[in-house]
Formats: structure tokens, sequence, C-alpha cells
């Protein structure tokens, strides 16, 4: 079985140098020893030929080119979350600081980005509108920013409710142009928001561990939507170190992991490991 891991994270911690970060992982856990060579030597070993290093900030986003650039099976994204949009000072400098590392050969996206409400709390409405604002300004910026260098776009989408979907379409359809791939990264939402974005032009869709735990059957619903519509859409990711498949969940997702995953889309939903991996190559053109 080949696998190609569409989204990992070997520039984060603790699967980047060892430290746990915000991980609770016990002292004598063999992780805390590990780097990110030795997860990526793992996960090739379990039959990972190749993976996508995404960056959810400037810092993140530098090592993701640094990983990627001296090994032939690893490539890089480099963006902003949306959640570091009101952390950021000045948006058009970090868009300028971000373009100069989307310009090495490496880098086949620009995300993670997008719009995230999930944790989006504040009694007051007025802070509340502007750092909405700020989502939607880092958010076009990094849509221009792929358009611009010809870049598949990698999108972050998330909320309790409704609202970030559906003003993420407006976004997308206002500004996107549709020549390159789109990414709906650990796609979740309501069933009109997937099927309007299965309409789109070289959309994909990722799947991550989240697919496996007892109460997602929203997700495979979505996974069994995708799969009915069109196939050649789906993606397979880790978003490593987060989102361990069972019976892993809570622990530090390692990307030799995404091999369960695959299993349990083969067996329980009748996933096909082979398109999927040629659907991993189209999306990024590697």
């Amino acid at each position: 079985m080949q696998i190609i891991d569409t989204h990992c994270h070997y520039n984060l911690e603790p699967l980047y140098s060892g430290d746990p970060f915000c991980f609770k992982v016990k002292e004598n856990d063999p992780i805390l020893k590990m780097n990110w060579q030795d997860h990526w030597k793992k996960a090739q070993e379990h039959g990972v030929t190749k993976s996508v290093v995404v960056g959810p900030g400037l810092s993140s986003s530098q090592k993701a080119v640094e990983i990627a650039s001296n090994n032939e099976g690893l490539f890089a994204a480099v963006g902003i979350h949306p959640e570091r949009a009101n952390k950021i000072i000045d948006i058009d400098q970090a868009m300028i600081e971000l373009e100069k590392l989307a310009k090495n050969k490496k880098v086949v996206a620009i995300g993670e980005t997008g719009l995230d409400y999930f944790y989006l709390k504040t009694d007051d409405q007025n802070e509340f509108e502007e750092i909405k604002q700020r989502q939607e300004k880092l958010f076009i910026g990094q849509i221009k920013l792929a358009q611009k260098l010809n870049l598949s776009l990698i999108l972050h989408v998330r909320d309790k409710e409704e609202n970030a979907y559906h003003q993420a379409l407006k976004i997308i359809e206002k500004y996107w142009q549709f020549n390159n791939s789109l990414i709906f990264h650990c796609v979740s939402g309501p069933t009109s928001y997937i099927e309007k974005a299965l309409a789109f032009k070289k959309s994909y869709f990722g799947f991550d561990g989240n697919i496996t735990f007892k109460k997602a059957e929203e997700i495979r619903e979505i996974f069994k939507l995708v799969q009915k519509t069109d196939s050649k859409k789906i993606l397979l990711e880790t978003d490593a170190p987060y989102l361990a498949p069972e019976p892993h969940r809570g622990q530090v997702c390692e990307p030799l992991m995404i091999i369960e995953t695959a299993n349990y889309l083969e067996k329980n939903l009748e996933a096909n490991l082979k398109e999927i991996y040629q659907n991993s190559l189209d999306a990024f053109g590697i």
C-alpha cells in the first residue's frame, strides 16, 4: 500500500524536535526522543511515499520549506491560519513575507488559510466583527497570493454553527479563479456547503483520523457524499500531531498512523486507496 499524506505538520512540536509543547506526554514516551526526521522515516516504512508539510504561521512555514527542501518526498505549503489573524500586527507585511517563502520550488500550495469561528468568543460585538474582518482580509490575501504564484490553496474552515462555512464560500466565489486545486482540509460542515464545494472546479476534500471516531457519523456521511459524487476528489491526511485515529484518540498523532485511517476507510467505507493516491498526485501536481 502506498499513501500520500496531503496535510502533515512535521514542522510543529512534538514532531519537530520532541518538545511536548501543549500535549500531555509521559516522561518515558519515546516520542520525546524523536525529531521530524525520525517520524518521516517511520512513515516511509509504513508506506507513506510523499507528504505535504503545512505551515499555519510564518515561522512554521519557514520550517516547512526547510524540511521539504532537503527531502525528495516532502513538499511544503506556506500559510497563516485564521486563528492567528488577531495576533498579526500588519497583515499586508505578513503577505509580503509569505510570498518570499512561497517562491521556493518545493512549495506546492498556500495555506492553511480560511475562516475559523469555532473558539471565537467575545461579549463585545464590535470586537467580534473586527476579528472576523481580519480573518477575511488574511484569507483574501492568501487567495490572491496562490493565484499570483499559480499554486493550490489549502482551506481551513470551522464553526460550531454554519456562518463560517457559508461566508467562506462567498469569499471563494468572489476571489478564487478556479485554475488550481482547492483543498478542503479536514473537511466538515453542512451538506449544502459540501454540495456547493463539490461543484467547484478542481475541489478536493481531505479526510483525517477523526473520521474513525465513534461519534463522527457526520464526517463519514460527508465522505460517502464525496465518494458518490466524485471519488477522484478524495484525499487522505493526518494533520499530525493532531487528530490521532482510533484507538489512539487523545494521543499525539504520529504520521505513520495514517495507515490505520487508510485501513479503516478501505474496510468500512469501501475507499479505493490506489485512486486516492492518484488523487493526491493530481491535487498538488507532484
